[in-house]
């Protein structure tokens, strides 16, 4: 199954601390904030402050837009993270985040990992060779002007801030070509079986 997802598409939830909202880009199943086994979304961070708590959960964070933020991780360890690094750490970590200058947009991927392994990628170059995956799940994040994804005969073309979401019902492995006018900007997620 593939699935054009649009910004119409993610649903605005708030924060589980209250502090402010989140764009659910997608995710496994459920409604609520802790019914799932994996989630992706965008969130607007505009002043310091804490990280909602995800029991049994993994996170993985980056920076999509702005200068970027530091987190202090369990008040032992300090990330500094600028624009499209990224940062796994534990749902159940004292998260508190301070920005470098200004506010930023960050990406999130929250994950059951009893359920779920995940590996994300973020693309940022001129070229780019083929993937060929056999995970279960696949979700392309665009956040540039535009790119093309070839798979098998089919081709799907992102917009900026559009995701391309890819469930796998075949053993085969899923090969995808890329194609762009500009250079490339996106995120690759996979997320397999534990």
């Amino acid at each position: 199954m593939i699935q054009v997802l649009t910004q119409q598409h993610y649903k605005k939830m708030p924060w589980k601390n209250g502090l402010g909202f989140t764009l659910e880009v997608a995710r496994s199943h459920g409604v609520g904030l802790d019914d799932f086994d994996w989630r992706v979304s965008i969130a607007d961070v505009k002043t310091a402050g804490q990280f909602s708590y995800f029991k049994n959960k993994q996170r993985i964070l980056g920076v999509l837009e702005g200068q970027g933020l530091t987190l202090q991780i369990d008040q032992i360890r300090k990330v500094s993270l600028e624009q499209k690094q990224f940062f796994a750490f534990h749902g159940e970590s004292e998260v508190c985040a301070e920005l470098l200058s200004g506010e930023i947009r960050d990406f999130n991927l929250i994950y059951n990992p009893q359920k779920i392994a995940a590996r994300l990628q973020w693309i940022n170059s001129t070229q780019v060779s083929s993937v060929i995956s056999d995970a279960k799940h696949i979700l392309i994040f665009n956040a540039a002007k535009q790119l093309d994804i070839e798979i098998g005969i089919t081709t799907q073309s992102l917009l900026a801030y559009e995701t391309l979401n890819i469930t796998s019902v075949s053993a085969q492995a899923t090969c995808l070509n890329f194609n762009s006018k500009d250079s490339f900007d996106f995120c690759l997620i996979e997320l397999f079986p534990a």
